[in-house]
């Protein structure tokens, strides 16, 4: 398990050192999980924004629907 720091203010501080053990491993875990979920969210958007950019690029240089189907089905 690795160590992050994470800057609130001292009320949050003060508070965080009176909760119990359980009550800490349940919003560690819960900071986790909302983490991953932002980490995902982002690659899923990084990833439509560069089909997009992809799609637009390809209709530009005059790829169509059509063109790509007649390419698919000829292999």
């Amino acid at each position: 398990m690795e160590q992050i720091i994470i800057e609130v203010d001292e009320a949050t501080a003060k508070k965080w050192q009176e909760v119990s053990p359980e009550v800490k491993r349940d919003l560690e875990k819960n900071f986790q999980t909302f983490i991953d979920k932002i980490s995902n969210e982002t690659t899923i958007a990084h990833f439509d924004a560069l089909l997009d950019k992809a799609s637009t690029e390809a209709a530009r240089n005059g790829l169509t629907e059509e063109i790509l189907q007649q390419l698919l089905n000829e292999e």
